[in-house]
């Protein structure tokens, strides 16, 4: 299943090893401003902006909805949706990736990988206030190609948790490309991702706003800007990556944003590292759900809790007590909450799951911050809950 996480391949081969994704976080200013006169402003929000599926009914298994996780990129709720195209152990048949709608491409960026590999990540923008962007994209088109190498790119490299990543952003481009329109090949990896930042929204709520960088709190699932037509379509397969089960739960789209302020829900980074000034979130923490159930809860353990593994963690949620409650019901009260009996497998959304050597304790000592740590034991029963100076202090 790991393959569905974050994964490179050749940019014009066939793929040689596993590798990770452009970002979801990079540390860029606000983009600059887009020449107005070509790009149209923005329709009133609820008007579609798209009218054509990027991949093809039949070259697709699924429509992933927000909310995935995948230590160590995913650490947090996605905030794209993905068409989910090959299963672990295959190797990606790339197929056209196409325009969604009538857009004009702003930037291409070109991903190189220190564990081999390469893709591009594309930028669209149907109009001034909404961004769009497909990741995971194998090749592009002799066209966009040839507009690309007209202007010299900035290139940086950062670690992403899994490898350094080297990437020449190619900007202030102005390509028109008419909906349905071929503008590469894809996927490198598992699937395309396929995100949408939407500027005419109010930010997401979360709990420290200014913890994350400019574009994130504007993210929206990509089904709310389609043809009626084309979103039932999209609908009708957004699910597993497996292609199975469906997501019933409201909304089909999913979420990303799972904070629930004075609770342990949600999203935790470690003091003075947030999203906003690293690329590397594999230290952090995020109490969350799955992307099909949201009624099954998921802790994103990174690596910063001494004696667990990072990987997914979930548990059946108790209704009373101390043990094994829902996120939202661990509170600052002076109380140690306790996580024990972790299932086996996979999440519903058919994510890898993973087992402690211990039983798991939490602890806020105020609305913004937490404690957690591994304490031996086999149940929360058997354990000694108190806890100690080893404890990993996360904050919001």
């Amino acid at each position: 299943m790991s393959g569905f996480a974050a994964c490179g391949g050749s940019a014009r081969s066939t793929p040689t090893a596993p590798t990770a994704a452009p970002p979801d976080v990079v540390t860029t200013p606000a983009p600059p401003a887009i020449p107005t006169a070509v790009i149209p402003a923005c329709p009133g929000s609820g008007t579609p902006l798209f009218d054509a599926s990027p991949v093809a009914l039949s070259d697709f298994l699924a429509f992933r909805p927000l909310g995935f996780l995948s230590p160590p990129i995913h650490m947090f709720p996605a905030k794209h949706s993905a068409f989910s195209m090959t299963l672990p152990g295959t190797t990606p048949n790339r197929v056209p990736v196409r325009s969604p709608g009538k857009v004009w491409v702003k930037e291409i960026w070109e991903a190189a990988f220190s564990t081999g590999g390469a893709n591009y990540q594309l930028y669209l923008y149907p109009c001034t206030d909404v961004r769009v962007y497909l990741g995971h994209v194998a090749t592009v088109s002799e066209r966009l190609i040839t507009e690309m190498r007209k202007v010299t790119p900035a290139c940086n490299s950062f670690q992403d948790g899994t490898a350094l990543v080297t990437t020449c952003r190619h900007e202030n481009l102005v390509i028109p490309l008419e909906s349905n329109e071929q503008l590469g090949t894809g996927p490198d990896s598992a699937g395309v991702d396929f995100g949408v930042f939407d500027f005419r929204l109010s930010p997401a709520s979360f709990v420290r706003i200014d913890h994350y960088d400019h574009f994130y709190p504007y993210s929206a699932s990509p089904l709310d800007y389609f043809t009626s037509d084309v979103k039932t379509m999209l609908t009708n397969k957004t699910g597993s990556v497996f292609g199975s089960p469906f997501r019933t739960a409201s909304p089909i789209g999913g979420s990303f944003m799972q904070d629930v302020s004075g609770t342990a829900q949600g999203n935790w980074f470690l003091p003075g590292r947030y999203h906003s000034n690293t690329t590397d979130l594999g230290p952090f923490l995020g109490l969350a759900s799955d992307y099909v159930n949201p009624a099954q809860p998921m802790i994103a353990m990174g690596s910063s809790v001494s004696g667990i593994n990072m990987g997914l963690y979930s548990f059946t949620p108790e209704a009373q007590g101390l043990v094994n409650r829902p996120f939202r019901s661990v509170v600052p009260d002076g109380n140690v909450y306790c996580f024990d009996r972790f299932a086996r497998g996979q999440s519903t959304g058919g994510l890898p799951l993973a087992q402690a050597n211990g039983v798991l304790l939490m602890s806020m000592p105020s609305d913004s911050s937490l404690k957690v740590e591994l304490a031996a034991g086999t149940s929360c029963a058997a354990a000694n809950r108190a806890l100690t100076a080893n404890a990993t202090t996360f904050e919001r």
